[in-house]
């Protein structure tokens, strides 16, 4: 009996869901296909119908990933956008957060096509700054790009250190720092 129309398309977005939250929880290297697709309630004999290769499944899952956007421009959207990804619940939730905060070391380590894949991820989010900024869609502003560093490398260094305390202070600086980025147009 053949599958529903449909079912490919399901499954593989399944599988993507479930890599993705598997990945940004505990890396490329330690997760397995197996630990993928059971994570994805399947089993491994139906991955390669879907993709050539852990690699491949990887990018795929970088190419797959969104950066949700306030519909508004301004400081004040901006800076929201900012207090959303520098949060505690951001920070405590990396499964389900953004890639740039939990993959950026191995990814620096990973092949051209995975490198490719969040080269793209990031100009997305660095895009969706700029839109914010309410500048031109068509180029990166260093605007952007600084907004970003600062964002992505605060969650990285409040979930790393031991002291919640300094972790929640960390957060908090991070969110300042957006605000003194800001060019005057903004600000």
């Amino acid at each position: 009996m053949p599958y529903p129309a449909g079912h490919k398309e399901k499954s593989r977005a399944k599988i993507l869901g479930a890599a993705r939250e598997v990945f940004k929880k505990e890396g490329f290297e330690s997760v397995t296909i197996d630990e993928v697709m059971g994570a994805a309630g399947m089993t491994r004999g139906g991955f390669y119908a879907h993709f050539k290769s852990k690699g491949d499944l990887i990018a795929q899952t970088l190419l797959s990933e969104t950066v949700e956007s306030p519909g508004e421009t301004g400081q004040d959207e901006l800076l929201g956008f900012a207090a959303t990804f520098m949060s505690a619940n951001h920070r405590d939730k990396p499964a389900t957060g953004c890639p740039a905060t939990a993959l950026s070391e191995e990814i620096a380590r990973s092949d051209a096509e995975t490198r490719t894949a969040y080269t793209e991820y990031v100009g997305h989010l660095a895009a969706t700054i700029d839109a914010l900024l309410g500048n031109d869609a068509g180029k990166l502003s260093d605007d952007a790009l600084a907004i970003m560093a600062q964002m992505v490398g605060t969650v990285q260094i409040a979930r790393a250190v031991s002291d919640p305390m300094l972790s929640t202070r960390l957060l908090k600086a991070g969110r300042q720092a957006v605000e003194y980025l800001l060019p005057p147009e903004v600000a």
